[in-house]
């Protein structure tokens, strides 16, 4: 799939247009008839439109191409049925120039809420529970439920006999999502994401501190062990961004209470390699107390369990144990200077060092 972004919508339908005249439309009745819907095309995109729904469904240029051009001139064709399928698909394309983004069907309810599959373009998966690509045990069903496939525009959804699924609360057997859709497969409810589909409220513009950052950050990410602990209460972005991205994470809160508070939970992050959530979080977010790093080379569960530990602590005078915002990086500035050996050593058990911003650096608590 080449059209993946309105910018290579625009792209291709140029080529095609140019291509189309090149083929002498005066002489075959047919090329008026394809040149007059990419003329309607051009007409409906142009200056940042999105055609209206009624629109989206009057070309037909996928079935003309198949039959006229699929022998006669195979790329053209190409072009012709990728237009057909984007512009009925055109209020979902992302904005921008193309990137090749990945797909991710994410496990929204249940002990295993937050679980990610990630879908590479075009490759086909299989989801239930024996038996299956991605394995799910909140349900009882003995054999794969459902085939997913992203195709860079949509994820194409269909049931695997006997079982049925439902799309956005439509029951049916074959379905499609756009970024955050949804979908139900026996007990589960999935959703569906698209790796950094949602631009930034304004041009990322970090400053020095957070590109001095960056530096020893990717090293430890491309190591594989580093984490981040991001505080949703701080704005929306910085949960929209974890979502739409390849990166493992779940919240620091536990069972269906704790799910109530997901708009404001914070939420332990594994940073990939080969993922740019990193750089994301960084260049929009230094410097507003979106959250911390934690450094560790332990699994994702011990991580979760130690960090879990110190969400409500106790506190000299105080009756009841009280929140504790330890990934807040202004709380850590003014923790970390007090803090005795032994409840520095308490705080990084199965980890190596939790970073945190300061006003010129990345500051750190260490073992040392």
């Amino acid at each position: 799939m080449r059209i993946t972004s309105r910018d290579a919508f625009a792209e291709v339908l140029a080529e095609a247009r140019a291509r189309t005249r090149a083929h002498d439309p005066s002489r075959w009745p047919v090329l008026r008839q394809i040149e007059g819907q990419l003329e309607f095309m051009a007409r409906e995109t142009a200056r940042g439109r999105v055609p209206h729904p009624d629109d989206r469904g009057r070309t037909h240029l996928g079935p003309l191409a198949a039959r006229e051009f699929a022998e006669l001139d195979p790329e053209y064709a190409d072009w012709l049925a990728e237009l057909d399928y984007t512009f009925a698909r055109y209020h979902v394309l992302a904005g921008g120039p193309p990137l090749r983004r990945r797909g991710v069907l994410q496990v929204w309810s249940g002990r295993e809420g937050f679980r990610k599959l990630v879908l590479e373009p075009g490759v086909g998966r299989t989801v239930g529970t024996a038996g299956a690509d991605f394995v799910v045990h909140a349900d009882r069903a003995g054999s794969p439920q459902f085939h997913v496939v992203w195709d860079g525009v949509c994820a194409h959804v269909q049931a695997i006999d006997p079982h049925r699924i439902s799309v956005g609360g439509e029951p049916c057997w074959v379905g499609e999502m756009a970024n955050r859709g949804w979908m139900q497969a026996g007990r589960t409810t999935y959703r569906f994401l698209v790796e950094d589909f949602t631009p930034p409220p304004a041009p990322a513009n970090p400053g020095e501190a957070a590109l001095a950052a960056l530096a020893p950050l990717r090293g430890l990410r491309d190591a594989g062990t580093l984490y981040a602990i991001v505080d949703a209460a701080r704005a929306d972005r910085p949960l929209e961004l974890i979502e739409e991205s390849v990166d493992p994470y779940a919240s620091l809160y536990d069972g269906e209470q704790g799910r109530a508070f997901d708009d404001v939970a914070p939420y332990l992050v594994r940073l990939e390699r080969g993922s740019g959530l990193l750089e994301r979080l960084v260049g929009e977010g230094w410097g507003a107390a979106w959250g911390v790093f934690v450094v560790s080379g332990a699994e994702f569960e011990v991580v979760r369990r130690q960090l879990r530990r110190f969400l409500m602590v106790e506190l000299a005078g105080e009756p009841h144990r009280v929140f504790f915002r330890f990934y807040d990086p202004r709380v850590l500035r003014t923790v970390a200077p007090v803090l005795t050996a032994d409840q520095r050593a308490d705080f990084l058990r199965h980890l190596d060092a939790v970073l945190y911003e300061s006003p010129h650096e990345l500051a750190a608590i260490t073992h040392a």
